[in-house]
């Protein structure tokens, strides 16, 4: 079953999406470079409880100020099913 996350934009505009590649995390550091800023993320089970797995995502500095990012924030990594690479081991 796919997940539906609302998510709120400029104004009071509503939208959901649908992705299958989604993982709920708290933010346990935000690291502000001259271009872009490293957030780390612990990965969170259904009941909020952190599985100890990470995370890590290199977003804008400007894009990660202006969501107030910061350490605790509960997050969702969406991962596009296009972006994402397996490589079967023999």
């Amino acid at each position: 079953m796919e997940k539906k996350i609302n998510y709120k934009f400029k104004g009071d505009i509503n939208m959901q999406i649908s992705a299958k590649n989604q993982k709920q995390g708290r933010v346990t550091s935000v690291i502000h470079g001259s271009s872009y800023s490293q957030v780390a993320v612990e990965q969170t089970d259904a009941d909020g409880v952190a599985t100890g797995s990470f995370i890590h995502a290199a977003i804008p500095v400007d894009i990660c100020k202006k969501m107030e990012l910061v350490k605790g924030n509960i997050v969702t990594c969406i991962f596009p099913a296009a972006a994402v690479i397996l490589a079967k081991h023999d």
